[in-house]
């Protein structure tokens, strides 16, 4: 072995502009903190669908001279984790590749997903969307975000599922609408993509269908923002456009650029593809990145909590 290892960061790819721009933020404030740390030399990132370059890829541009570990940029072990990676390891031979844990369940995205929602009435209803699995063990680990997040918030939480196993989020909105609760949806999903996409017009559905219901107990889906009576409150996803609404975030400091990491070209310190669904969803010289700071509110496109940049630190540092 020669140098420090390699880390193939591995999403789950999305056809969203926004959705790669903010998976691509989080990637190089992840490279920015660990290479400023020493941990890692060269880091490529990857996805498992829909973007390239693909996880087998990935693994033939790692050096072989070295461990290579990849962690999932997924929320929870369904499909993708359990086959899609698993066969690319297997299909690596004897290579020193290692697989780490996905980013959930972790008390972490629950105080993420807490900051992401509005003040809490007592009367309100808390529900944790998550993107749904075929794989049982991914809406387990879904289900526990949910109980993570009761303990955070200090109330019942309950969890839907956009797709696969689970109790369907559509039945609890519509559900919802015969209660006169305001329904506050915290967002389990990484980054705007399909998912987010389609619980935002899941709920547009269901207020339009209550178009005829009296006021006080319909409403419009409204982001966080809105100071809303009634109605339902749709949050973010853990990876949001603009100033990060959660506190201090871990900057893009003098690091790799988002077109090197999209092609794979972060290399060593001397030279330089929620989301987990259920659907079918390095060369140029660098100078030495800074230590990771706070970023100044409003002066980047992408803030990254430093949340999360903590847990794929965490990641790594399991299987090393």
């Amino acid at each position: 072995m020669t140098g420090l290892p390699s880390l193939g960061l591995i999403s789950h790819g999305t056809s969203s502009a926004l959705g790669q721009s903010l998976i691509e933020a989080l990637a190089e404030a992840v490279t920015d903190d660990l290479r400023a740390r020493g941990l890692v030399d060269e880091v490529m990132l990857g996805h498992v669908d829909v973007q390239d370059p693909g996880v087998d890829e990935v693994i033939d541009r790692l050096p072989a001279d070295r461990p290579a570990v990849l962690v999932p940029l997924l929320l929870s072990p369904g499909y993708h984790v359990h086959v899609d990676l698993a066969e690319a390891l297997e299909g690596a031979g004897d290579r020193d590749i290692r697989l780490a844990s996905t980013l959930g369940p972790d008390p972490r995205l629950a105080r993420i997903l807490a900051e992401r929602l509005p003040r809490l009435r007592d009367d309100d209803e808390v529900v944790l969307a998550a993107a749904g699995s075929s794989d049982e063990r991914a809406n387990a680990s879904c289900e526990e975000m949910g109980r993570l997040l009761a303990d955070e918030l200090g109330r019942a939480v309950s969890v839907g599922f956009l797709a696969g196993g689970g109790a369907p989020l559509k039945a609890i909105v519509e559900q919802n609408r015969q209660s006169g609760c305001r329904l506050v949806i915290a967002n389990y999903l990484l980054a705007p993509g399909f998912f987010d996409d389609l619980a935002r017009t899941l709920i547009s559905e269901a207020d339009s269908s209550a178009e005829s219901a009296p006021a006080s107990v319909s409403g419009s889906a409204r982001d966080v923002g809105s100071d809303a009576e009634q109605g339902t409150v749709l949050a973010s996803p853990l990876l949001a456009p603009g100033t990060d609404p959660v506190g201090p975030s871990v900057a893009h400091s003098a690091g790799p650029s988002v077109a090197d990491l999209a092609a794979g070209s972060v290399a060593d310190p001397t030279a330089n593809r929620d989301e987990n669904p259920a659907e079918n969803p390095t060369g140029s010289p660098a100078a030495e990145p800074s230590a990771p700071t706070p970023a100044p509110r409003g002066t980047r496109a992408h803030a990254v909590p430093a949340e999360l940049v903590d847990i794929v630190r965490d990641r790594l540092l399991e299987v090393l």
